[in-house]
């Protein structure tokens, strides 16, 4: 058995205190240490029972001193977890095992360590309260996680995303079939995600569409980010899904009520603007003739202003017409959609603006080879192009030759048109929130009315599209239209 000294000199570094137990008396007694972490109380003499009373945790006292006397009277290993009350008052963990002694014949003496595990204990109770605040939260708000092996494809979930999944709780996915969980339109956006994350470390959280065990597709938020080892190579990717269905539906079709309304008053608006314009000039034609009948001094000449007359009538009548016709192409925007070549409405746009073009030296180059035609109303299609041609050509800038870079191309499913120029460009940052208003002008050019582009959005919206614009100062502007 080891001697005083030598357990000591052995546990001197290792904060564990230690009882030295005479199996023949019973007789304890406890290393420096113990002393020291208990505060060196005065014992009464039996410092077994004042140690099972003011010491060991009450919780502790009956499984002890069974465990002891197993250990004092029939040799039986002694190992238990328990909480000994410091000389500060605050109770601390501590595992208690007896020291096993490699010389044989020698039975007379016990050796019970006490191995502050105070730290370890904590962090154990920590790890157990943050799963079960995890797996709670997880459960509560629909969030799975996952991880994707970089180097063997391999896909891990865990419940709550098998749940989400509608997959049996001993389901592994399959490395090859990964994308079978996610909806077909949204492959491409995903395998670009993972790749950017697994090659380059750049972490993602967006809005994808998945896919159920049983083929029902819904709405997730996913979050992902890269996994280094040692040597800051990725080896993995680690994310959560969250069902947000219901969340996303309910977004998508309020953004859909609002885009339905948004348009209607695009249009009554438009409509309201033509009307008024269309109407205006006959109305101050009418009240001129008027107030010239009324100064006129002889027959011959009411006679010739009644001629006027007529002609404004006959003016008015055409225009009246011609609103009732807008009117009806409102309320008959599908059946009028047909096929439409992008370089057919090209031409017959620099057709009517040849003049302008020569005059101003402008050069247009169109590449339509991506995306050649569109079902739309070629119409509004010349009307789009025409607008932005000519604002292009009218807002050069001065002493440069006017560029206008035209093209069409398909993304992700969706039809897009570009109109570029090297033009004087809008300043965003102040314009950008009036950009398609009405009247609203962004440059002291006399022709600038603040009409083309309010009519144009409300042309692309109408059909269930959408403008947007990016620009700089003195280099140019570009206009991206999704149809």
């Amino acid at each position: 058995m080891l001697n005083d000294l030598q357990l000591n000199s052995i546990l001197e570094d290792f904060d564990v205190a230690y009882w030295k137990i005479n199996l023949l008396t019973k007789e304890i007694s406890w290393s420096p240490h113990f002393n020291f972490l208990i505060g060196d109380p005065d014992t009464g003499g039996d410092k077994f029972e004042y140690f099972l009373n003011n010491i060991l945790h009450k919780d502790y006292r009956y499984d002890f001193r069974e465990h002891f006397e197993d250990l004092t009277n029939r040799q039986k290993p002694f190992t238990a977890e328990i909480r000994l009350k410091l000389e500060n008052g605050k109770y601390r963990w501590f595992e208690c095992r007896n020291l096993k002694s490699r010389e044989k014949g020698l039975a007379d003496a016990a050796v019970l360590l006490f191995v502050n595990i105070h730290q370890a204990k904590r962090d154990e109770y920590t790890i157990e309260e943050n799963f079960f605040y995890y797996r709670e939260t997880a459960e509560m708000t629909s969030t799975g996680g996952w991880y994707f092996d970089v180097e063997t494809q391999a896909v891990y979930w865990d419940n709550v995303t098998k749940k989400i999944l509608e997959c049996p709780m001993d389901y592994e996915p399959n490395p090859h079939d990964k994308m079978r969980f996610y909806a077909g339109d949204h492959h491409e956006k995903v395998e670009n995600i993972l790749k950017k994350c697994s090659k380059f470390g750049i972490p993602f959280k967006m809005e994808i569409k998945m896919r159920t065990l049983h083929n029902k597709e819904f709405w997730v938020r996913t979050t992902g980010k890269p996994v280094y080892n040692n040597d800051q190579e990725i080896i993995g990717i680690r994310g959560v899904y969250q069902d947000i269905d219901e969340q996303k539906t309910n977004e998508l079709n309020l953004q859909n009520s609002l885009d339905i309304i948004a348009s209607q008053n695009s249009r009554l608006f438009n409509f309201a603007h033509i009307v008024s314009h269309q109407l205006r000039s006959h109305s101050s034609n009418l009240s001129l003739i008027s107030q010239l009948l009324g100064e006129a001094k002889n027959v011959e000449d009411k006679l010739d202003l009644l001629v006027n007359v007529n002609d404004i009538s006959e003016n008015l009548e055409e225009a009246i017409s011609k609103l009732n016709e807008v009117v009806t192409r409102q309320n008959n925007l599908k059946k009028e959609k047909q096929i439409v070549r992008f370089k057919d409405a090209l031409e017959v746009v620099i057709a009517s603006t040849s003049s302008l073009i020569k005059r101003e030296n402008a050069e247009i180059i169109a590449e339509f080879d991506a995306l050649n035609e569109i079902s739309y109303i070629s119409e509004y299609l010349e009307s789009i192009l025409l607008n932005l041609i000519t604002n292009a050509i009218k807002y050069k800038f001065k002493g440069r030759k006017p560029v206008i870079f035209i093209q069409t191309y398909k993304e992700h499913g969706e039809n897009f048109l570009e109109v570029s120029d090297n033009g004087m460009g809008i300043d965003l940052d102040e314009h950008g929130d009036k950009m398609f208003g009405m009247y609203k002008t962004f440059h002291r050019h006399p022709e600038a009315k603040g009409i083309g582009l309010f009519i144009t959005r409300n042309q692309v919206e109408t059909l269930g599209g959408s403008i947007s614009v990016t620009s700089t100062v003195n280099i140019g502007t570009t206009f991206k239209i999704k149809f």
